[in-house]
C-alpha cells in the first residue's frame, strides 16, 4: 500500500518558511539597531568636538590676552573693561573672516533649555553649517540648518567658601535632537596662571 506524505511535506515547508522569516526579521533588527547606534556615535563625536572647540577658543583668548598684555579674562574688542561675566550664557565661535578678533562672544539674552524649548528659546543658540562647512550661529538662508545647539556659561570657583579671583569654571554644552534628545557637556577651568 502506498503512503501519502503530501500533508507532511506542507507542514515541513511551512515550518521552514517560518524559521527563515524569523531569521530575516532578526537580521533586519540587528541592521536597524546598528545603523541607529552608528548615527548616535557620529552625532556624539560631532557634539564633543564642537564643545572642545569652544574650550580651546577660550584658552586661545586668554593666551592672546597675555600676549597683548591685556587682563586674562578680557573679552574680544576695544573695550578693555569688557570682561567675561559669570552666570551669563554665551554663544562663542571662532571668527574666521579676519576682522581682527579671532573669537566672538555674544550673550544669549533669552535662554531656555530642554526638549520643550527646541523650537523656542533654543533657537537663540542653534548651529548651522555655512558654505565652507563651518559651524556658525548665523542661520541665514544660504546656511544649512543642523540639529545641534551650543552654549557656554562661566561660573566662579570657591575654595572653603572663598571666591578664587583668578579662576573660572567653564561649562560648554552641545545638545542635539535626532532620534531623541541628547547632550554632551564638557567642563574645564581657566586660570590666570601668570597672575597679571
Amino acid at each position: 500500500m502506498k503512503k501519502n506524505n503530501f500533508g507532511f511535506s506542507i507542514i515541513e515547508v511551512l515550518v521552514g518558511i517560518f524559521i527563515f522569516s524569523l531569521g530575516l526579521v532578526s537580521v533586519y533588527a540587528i541592521i536597524t539597531s546598528t545603523l541607529s547606534l552608528n548615527e548616535y556615535s557620529k552625532n556624539s563625536i560631532i557634539a564633543t568636538n564642537l564643545a572642545r572647540e569652544t574650550l580651546e577658543s577660550i584658552r586661545n583668548l586668554r593666551d592672546n590676552n597675555y600676549k597683548n598684555t591685556y587682563k586674562w579674562n578680557k573679552l574680544p574688542g576695544n573695550d578693555f573693561n569688557n570682561l567675561i561675566l559669570t552666570g551669563v550664557y554665551y554663544k562663542i565661535e571662532n571668527n574666521l573672516d579676519n576682522t581682527g578678533n579671532d573669537i566672538t562672544f555674544e550673550k544669549i539674552n533669552d535662554f531656555g533649555e530642554g526638549k520643550n524649548e527646541l523650537n523656542g528659546k533654543m533657537q537663540n543658540y542653534k548651529l548651522c553649517l555655512n558654505n565652507n562647512l563651518i559651524y556658525t550661529y548665523v542661520c541665514v538662508s544660504q546656511n544649512k540648518e543642523t540639529h545641534f545647539y551650543r552654549y557656554t556659561i562661566f561660573k566662579d570657583i570657591y575654595d572653603n567658601n572663598t571666591k578664587i579671583d583668578d579662576a573660572l569654571k567653564i561649562t560648554t554644552k552641545v545638545i542635539w535632537y535626532k532620534n531623541g534628545y541628547h547632550e554632551i557637556q564638557l567642563d574645564s577651568i581657566i586660570t590666570d596662571f601668570l597672575r597679571q
